[in-house]
């Protein structure tokens, strides 16, 4: 059972939280009861501080008399005491033109919504892309580009595209396209790309019509045009996050970028700690990796062409939270009602 405060112990810590989240500098009790009007003196504000520090809620920075709210702390407020911010029509429109705008390009869709979160969040944005190795192949689009270039467009029947230039040799006449379109698409409509990796070869190997040099490359590089069974993920905002004043000495700011750099961590952090349904919050020492616990993750889960995904903001543990919690869950409903 979670610890119960009293209501002035839940208003001196939720008035810590909200100092500390605005200045990142340790708080003392004189500022509490100059600029949060609890009615209360600067020493009562002092003695309830005491009691929530033997608490576990604060800590107290050696080079300071003032304290700073705890993993702890943070847990408490998120849970029983935070009030969820409304987003304001402008952001929610931000977010809406710039995710809607890459139609349905599946890389593009991701990577755009991983850098509006970390714009508006000033956070990390984060974008994990289900895995899709049992989609359905739809079909295929070839476009001449240029003298020795094609745009090959492999579209899985939930509506989801990719898209790959391919280097050709010479000019290739659009009737051939068109055959080379045809014949593969014959041969490899409605089955699972982890099956044409797996088969490709076979289903192929008599075509005598079509482009034979684009056929061979379909057949060699099966595993580039038709892999989707990892999980793709996408960080905007960096330099948001190395801004922070958490970040000013050098080895916190090492943390930072070291968590940047191992995206395994990042992936298992965002999968492991979203819900299938609704917003999961993890924050410091919530996390199961030492990397992970000066961070906190708020996240949640998302569908694309039927598959999930997880997208997130990953921050300090001083991050304003009634505003994130919003933030992230929008970002998953426009996915959602995306046309995917």
């Amino acid at each position: 059972m979670p610890e119960k405060l009293t209501d002035r112990e839940e208003s001196v810590l939720q008035s810590i939280i909200h100092h500390y989240i605005l200045s990142a500098k340790p708080v003392g009790s004189r500022i509490i009861a100059k600029k949060y009007g609890l009615g209360l003196s600067a020493a009562t504000i002092r003695n309830v501080m005491a009691d929530l520090e033997d608490a576990g809620f604060l800590s107290h920075p050696h080079t300071s008399a003032g304290r700073i709210p705890t993993s702890k702390g943070y847990r408490i407020y998120v849970d029983s005491m935070m009030k969820v911010e409304k987003l304001t029509s402008l952001v929610k429109r931000k977010i809406r033109e710039n995710v809607q705008s890459v139609d349905k390009n599946y890389d593009f869709l991701l990577a755009k919504t991983s850098q509006i979160l970390g714009m508006i969040s000033s956070q990390l944005g984060v974008v994990i892309g289900p895995a899709l190795d049992e989609a359905i192949f739809d079909r295929l689009s070839l476009v001449q580009v240029s003298n020795d270039k094609l745009l090959a467009v492999i579209t899985l029947r939930t509506g989801i595209i990719k898209s790959v230039v391919v280097e050709v040799r010479l000019p290739i006449k659009n009737i051939e396209l068109e055959e080379t379109c045809q014949v593969i698409n014959e041969r490899l409509s409605g089955l699972t790309v982890k099956a044409i990796r797996a088969s490709i070869g076979q289903r192929l190997h008599d075509i005598n019509y079509g482009n034979p040099e684009i056929i061979r490359l379909f057949i060699d590089s099966a595993h580039t045009f038709f892999r989707f069974d990892e999980k793709k993920i996408f960080i905007g905002g960096t330099k948001n996050i190395v801004e922070k004043p958490e970040y000013n000495a050098q080895d916190k700011l090492r943390s930072i970028i070291e968590l940047i750099e191992e995206k395994e961590v990042v992936i298992h952090l965002l999968s492991s700690s979203s819900k299938e349904d609704g917003i999961a919050i993890t924050i410091g020492d919530d996390s199961s990796t030492d990397l992970s616990k000066t961070f906190s993750i708020v996240s949640t889960k998302f569908e694309l062409g039927g598959h999930t995904g997880t997208l997130g903001i990953i921050g300090p543990t001083r991050m304003w939270y009634p505003k994130m919690v919003p933030l992230v869950d929008y970002a998953a409903e426009i996915i959602n009602q995306g046309m995917y």
